[in-house]
């Protein structure tokens, strides 16, 4: 019944794919899941969904295995019961046809559920596999130990990989190069299989840093090193260490506990765990032809990365009566739609564009995760219109790899979306990285001055015909983010870099991103990481920019003035007018904020906005948080700098007193 309103609240939400708080209906359909003890039959594919996502959150990535393990349950979810393949629309083609007899096709494909690596919990009389909490649990440890490392680096000395361009004749001295960001990889690939092995390479690292740093030059960077390996030996190591093995002291404990309950509990049988799940529900087993049996018998816990294949896509309507009973299908959807997971899939597609195929100068179409990726995002943008149908209608989003027609409708869009944008996207990160190297300080700067490279000009043409792709705009919106983040460039590249980005997002959101709230609060926080050093440029670049946003936008003015942006805008002019002067002085402070009404309400600089003091008056639930940071902006103004303000708005006195008090 709970999950019946989740599935009505998503629905009535609306939530975007990067839907942010308001997908977290979608996070409470997993924590159920995970919660129960042992599920309806039907539901055990949903549960293994649910677990692997969950998994992938704690460790903070999604590996290629895992990925193979998500298209496992999903074939098995989305496949039609034996009354739907009667009724199955056929599929027309535009220019390919899709063989269902291709790995990964169609519904007479049989997976089967395996129940190893099923937690106890849902299968009592299992017996238990700890490898994979142990890789977890390391992971986790590991993690915050990283984290450490990189707070007692405040300089990044030891942050990224040193090149040749940086420490000249580096890689003739140091023939095992190491870094924090490598160790991390390491980490997050579980290519540790001992907290020893974390332990070698961090030595290491800082081994190089003596071996390379020699002379005076070098005893700056000795020192330094010496003091963060000392801190690392006394503090960050052995705190990872006991807290690895105080966890797997506490895990054999609650095991050894939950075994002699079961032993003594009186008159109490042994069950078989449940057969596993060979068909989907509904399926018969004739649906699978004998043959194919040995072929197909493989279990999903067992898929690795060489199985990762984009699902087949499909539409169908099914013959049945309205109900209240939220479908599988509708419920896979919304654990892919969890921001959590979103976050994480998004973060894969950007590390495998940067590592992969820009590093490779290779087509994004042409990678094996890529397609299945985009899909999965696609899955989860579906899932507010699957709630709707209630079940009665299901589909699969295609990957992207050809042009499909279903049920007359051109299906296009992850063709367009991985064919014609993805590879742009991967030029605008090679743009970024060749702006960096052409600037002062980098590699090619000496051929910049000489005229004999330049920066790529913005092309305004380029991204025409984006609007509709969502899960791009989603990707762009994460690399911008990645890019504001201190280290990531310098004042001068970025200079040509944020034109870049703003001209894709303009096109990519049809000029209206007023209401990207969950972008708004990231970038905030990434430029906010800045402190008090701050490039005024790049303030100058982001406050400008989010003017001309909320001026642009289609929405009424009363909708601007209430928006994500215009909040997200105001709060962050507080956290930096809170940095001093040496951010934000004052004066600019207030200016800014002038010019956020003016733009939202579509009014000149100096005209005064009646719908912004009509909603300050009549305390308008919508526009509360955008009014909160005025108040708070006021609030830290002087008294007679703040009457001025409002009497310019024209503001009443006695209204904002009594707002103030209520507030």
């Amino acid at each position: 019944a709970f999950l019946m309103l989740l599935g009505k609240k998503l629905l009535m939400d609306g939530g975007s794919i990067l839907g942010g708080a308001t997908n977290l209906t979608c996070t409470l359909v997993s924590d159920i899941l995970l919660s129960f003890g042992q599920l309806p039959r039907s539901y055990e594919a949903l549960g293994i969904l649910a677990r692997l996502l969950d998994a992938a959150v704690q460790v903070g990535s999604i590996s290629d295995n895992t990925l193979a393990q998500i298209q496992g349950c999903l074939r098995t979810l989305f496949r039609p019961t034996d009354s739907d393949l009667f009724q199955k629309p056929p599929v027309t083609p535009t220019k390919t046809t899709h063989d269902s007899s291709q790995p990964g096709g169609g519904p007479g494909k049989k997976i089967k559920l395996s129940l190893k690596n099923i937690p106890t919990k849902m299968f009592p009389d299992h017996p238990i596999d700890d490898s994979e909490f142990e890789r977890k649990l390391l992971q986790k440890v590991l993690k915050k130990a990283i984290a450490l490392m990189k707070e007692n680096d405040p300089q990044g000395l030891f942050l990224n990989p040193v090149t040749d361009a940086i420490a000249p004749g580096y890689s003739s001295i140091i023939k095992r190069p190491m870094c924090i960001r490598t160790i991390e990889e390491q980490m997050m690939e579980s290519s540790y299989d001992s907290i020893e092995d974390f332990r070698d390479d961090t030595l290491l690292m800082f081994a190089n840093c003596v071996k390379y740093n020699v002379g005076d030059a070098g005893q700056w960077f000795r020192v330094e090193a010496q003091r963060q390996k000392q801190l690392w030996k006394e503090k960050i190591y052995p705190e990872a260490k006991s807290k690895l093995s105080t966890e797997k002291s506490k895990r054999k404990s609650a095991l050894k506990k939950a075994k002699a309950n079961e032993t003594t509990s009186a008159g109490s049988k042994k069950r078989k765990p449940p057969p596993p799940l060979a068909f989907a529900p509904g399926m018969k087993k004739s649906a699978v032809p004998t043959s194919e049996k040995k072929k197909d018998d493989a279990a999903i816990n067992n898929l690795t990365a060489k199985d990762v294949d984009p699902l087949p896509p499909w539409r169908y309507k099914r013959r049945k009566k309205e109900v209240e009973i939220p479908s599988l299908q509708c419920l896979a959807s919304m654990l892919l739609a969890d921001p959590f997971v979103v976050r994480l899939l998004v973060d894969k597609i950007e590390k495998i564009v940067r590592a992969d195929i820009t590093k490779n100068k290779s087509v994004p179409s042409g990678n094996p995760l890529l397609p299945s990726l985009l899909q999965l995002l696609n899955i989860a943008k579906i899932s507010t219109q699957l709630c709707a149908m209630k079940g009665k209608r299901l589909a699969i989003p295609a990957a992207g790899l050809k042009e499909i027609l279903l049920e007359g409708e051109d299906r296009s869009l992850p063709y367009e979306t991985l064919r014609n944008f993805l590879p742009l996207f991967s030029k605008l990160l090679l743009d970024v990285d060749l702006d960096k190297r052409i600037a002062l300080g980098g590699d090619l700067y000496d051929a910049a001055a000489q005229s004999l490279l330049a920066p790529s000009d913005v092309m305004d043409a380029e991204w025409n015909g984006a609007s509709s792709l969502q899960d791009l705009r989603v990707i762009v919106e994460g690399a911008f983010i990645h890019l504001m983040q201190p280290g990531n460039t310098n004042e001068v590249a970025l200079q040509n870099q944020f034109p870049r980005f703003v001209n894709a997002l303009d096109k990519l959101s049809d000029g209206n991103m007023i209401h990207e709230k969950p972008f708004f609060i990231s970038l905030s926080h990434a430029l906010l990481r800045y402190k008090t050093k701050l490039p005024h440029s790049t303030r100058d670049l982001v406050t400008n920019v989010m003017i001309k946003w909320l001026r642009l936008s289609k929405d009424s003015n009363e909708s601007c003035l209430c928006s994500a942006l215009h909040e997200c805008f105001m709060r962050l002019l507080n956290e930096w007018a809170s940095l001093g002067n040496a951010v934000l002085s004052r004066d600019l402070f207030l200016s800014l904020s002038e010019q956020a009404i003016a733009a939202a309400d579509k009014q000149g600089d100096e005209q005064q906005s009646a719908l912004f003091v009509s909603l300050w008056i009549k305390n308008d639930a919508q526009f509360a948080l955008v009014k909160e940071q005025y108040l708070r902006m006021l609030t830290s103004t002087p008294e007679k700098t703040a009457e001025s303000w409002k009497e310019k708005l024209g503001i009443p006195d006695e209204k904002v007193d009594a707002m103030d008090t209520s507030s």
